[in-house]
């Protein structure tokens, strides 16, 4: 605990969060939580975050894959699902209730000693089941769902009617009185199974009871707000409350957070200069992060120059402040940390200097250093580049293209539509989709909506991709040579090559994200004619057909992409690549526990088609012709 006293002195009244939330691809984890505590607590934490729910297809939120909606909230501690009043019982199971409890309580037991608080996170207010409000008819809210991605309506609880306003209360109460530690909560609306009614971009669009359209939405989010902490305070918690919505529009927030009362907050903030967060450093990992289903290549060097803003943010003094971190680097976030707090300078220079020290560590050697700090820095810039590969309706291309729609474990053949569903075993299971059918026939369905039509945005995606996999293998062959450095410790050397084997898994994401958008737009161009000389030059009067030839370039791309992968998996020296431990942990948004089994399977299946581009595109015609007059492709 030596760092303890450095960082709370540094902090003085301030609160400090650490967190280890991946969000919905959140697994058990308990000895890993146990290691975010005595971290926390040596350095100089005052809360914890708590109650993120592992993701299974066991409760009534999400009993299976049947209607996916509901994945996006899974994971979500709402207050009705982990306390529901007796009401609700006969919808909201009280066993999977007391399931999540006990989950709580436990963490709320590795933290006591240390005297650490705890913090939560939720989409509120979430829907509820339909039952409930064929029986309650006034407790029906806001219309909430995303249609494409949903087989039926999803209602959120109606916030406007006293009962409702009641079962939150109630709720919260038993809530505080279950974990009295837990003194900060916050929600995402608008989103996720979450709305508030007569707000925009509530995805079916502004809706909500009749009887309270007039009312002031301000007055609306205060209110239910207020309720929760009234809640709160008669078990005697003194709960601070935040609502953040991207679709809250700025006369809204400044109307809720004028109605705010102290404790309460709208995007952070309220009337009375009172602030919910601080400032922030995260090395963390999980679904909402850029490299995902990537492991262990956050980026250092922005981790380094937050920690400045975390401990030195004066400015901030009522704001909870957060550090988040992956288990795969909690040993360099733990270097980062002692760097900083033994050397507490602001600036560019200690900043650098900070970096360089961590890098020095990390290599077992200086002389290293700086070639592994221009590796983390290419890693930065491969998540540039893969920034810009945004399509309405998603930001991270490999969370929810190649893990959510498998593309990471689809085969490449020319007629997707007509493979077996032996052939897609590893993939129908947990594809997220409401018409598998459909979304099976072609690669450009995505969450339910047509995405990288048409030349302009595949180009600019290739191209953003090709940049992000060059800068992700340049620093895989970099760490590679650091590894055979004379001189270092095996334990250095370990880490190296561990490092070089995630980095090489990323830069293979990426390629088959790359390799899938371009096979796409092969099958969509595939009705024009594409006919050129045979390069041979004995052979120069023979004119082949180029579709197969360039339907099959990109294939057998993606097959040697997939036999690297697996070598990567199995020989890369330990985690390098998130997917399920177990069956039972196989989601939308987790890929398989038999990852291998699944991408061989992969493979075999795109080889025994190989001849079908023969068959459909033959390369050299039996007969002279005359290529159609329209020629190539525009």
């Amino acid at each position: 605990m030596r760092y303890q006293e450095k960082a709370r002195a540094l902090l003085g009244e301030r609160k400090l969060l650490f967190s280890n939330t991946v969000g919905q691809s959140a697994r058990e984890d308990r000895d890993g939580f146990k290691r975010l505590v005595e971290m926390a607590a040596e350095f100089g934490a005052t809360h914890v975050h708590v109650g993120e729910i592992p993701f299974r297809y066991d409760n009534w939120v999400l009993p299976d894959n049947s209607d996916p909606y509901a994945a996006w909230c899974n994971h979500s501690p709402g207050l009705l699902r982990v306390c529901p009043p007796a009401e609700l019982h006969e919808w909201v199971s009280a066993d999977h209730a007391a399931r999540i409890q006990e989950l709580i309580l436990w963490q709320l037991d590795q933290m006591k000693p240390y005297g650490l608080k705890g913090e939560s996170y939720a989409v509120e207010p979430m829907w509820l089941p339909e039952e409930v409000y064929r029986a309650h008819p006034n407790w029906r809210g806001v219309q909430c769902e995303l249609g494409r991605i949903a087989l039926r309506p999803y209602f959120a609880p109606n916030i406007d009617d006293p009962e409702v306003l009641d079962l939150y209360r109630r709720a919260m109460r038993e809530y505080a009185t279950l974990f009295p530690e837990v003194d900060h909560y916050r929600f995402l609306s608008n989103d996720s199974g979450a709305g508030i009614a007569w707000t925009s971009n509530v995805y079916p669009g502004i809706n909500g009871p009749t009887a309270s359209r007039g009312r002031n939405g301000g007055a609306r989010i205060a209110g239910w707000l207020e309720a929760l902490r009234e809640g709160a305070a008669e078990a005697g918690v003194e709960m601070r409350l935040n609502i953040h919505s991207s679709g809250f529009s700025p006369e809204l927030n400044a109307a809720a957070q004028t109605a705010c009362v102290s404790g309460t907050f709208v995007r952070g903030g309220n009337a009375l200069g009172e602030t919910y967060g601080g400032s922030g450093a995260s090395l963390s990992g999980g679904l909402w992060s850029i490299p995902y289903p990537a492991v262990g290549v956050a980026s250092v060097p922005a981790f380094v120059e937050n920690l400045q803003r975390v401990f030195k943010a004066s400015a901030e003094s009522n704001g909870l402040a957060a550090i988040s971190l992956s288990g795969e680097q909690e040993e360099v976030a733990r270097w980062c940390l002692e760097a900083f707090l033994d050397d507490p300078e602001e600036g560019s220079v200690a900043t650098a200097r900070h970096i360089f020290q961590v890098a020095a560590k990390y290599c077992g050697s200086e002389s290293g250093a700086e070639t592994l700090i221009s590796v983390w820095r290419a890693i930065d810039q491969a998540g540039v580049a893969l920034r810009q590969v945004r399509q309405k309706g998603f930001g991270q291309v490999l969370a929810f293209c190649s893990v959510s729609m498998r593309w990471l474990t689809r085969p490449l053949v020319p007629e997707p539509e007509n493979l077996t569903s032996d052939e897609l075993r590893y993939v129908t299971p947990y594809i997220f989709s409401t018409d598998v059918e459909r979304d099976l026939s072609s690669f450009s369905y995505v969450l339910g909506k047509g995405v990288f039509n048409g030349e302009a945005v595949t180009w600019m995606a290739r191209w953003c991709l090709t940049e992000a996999c060059g800068a992700l293998q340049g620093a895989e062959r970099q760490v590679r040579g650091l590894a055979q450095q004379a001189g270092i410790s095996d334990e250095a050397r370990a880490r190296l090559e561990l490092l070089a084997a995630r980095i090489g898994v990323y830069a293979c994401l990426v390629a088959n994200a790359r390799h899938v958008i371009m096979y796409q737009y092969a099958l969509d161009t595939a009705g024009q004619p594409q006919y050129g000389p045979n390069p041979a030059d004995y052979d120069d009067n023979m004119i082949n057909d180029m579709r197969s030839f360039g339907m099959r370039k990109v294939a057998r791309a993606e097959l040697d992409n997939t036999y690297e992968l697996i070598k990567l998996i199995e020989k890369g020296g330990g985690k390098v690549i998130e997917h399920a431990l177990a069956a039972e942990e196989e989601s939308v948004f987790m890929l398989d526990a038999d990852i291998v089994g699944a991408l061989r399977h992969k493979a075999a299946v795109m080889l025994d088609h190989w001849h079908d581009y023969e068959r459909l595109y033959p390369t050299c015609k039996v007969w002279d012709f005359e290529p159609p007059n329209r020629g190539n492709i525009v």
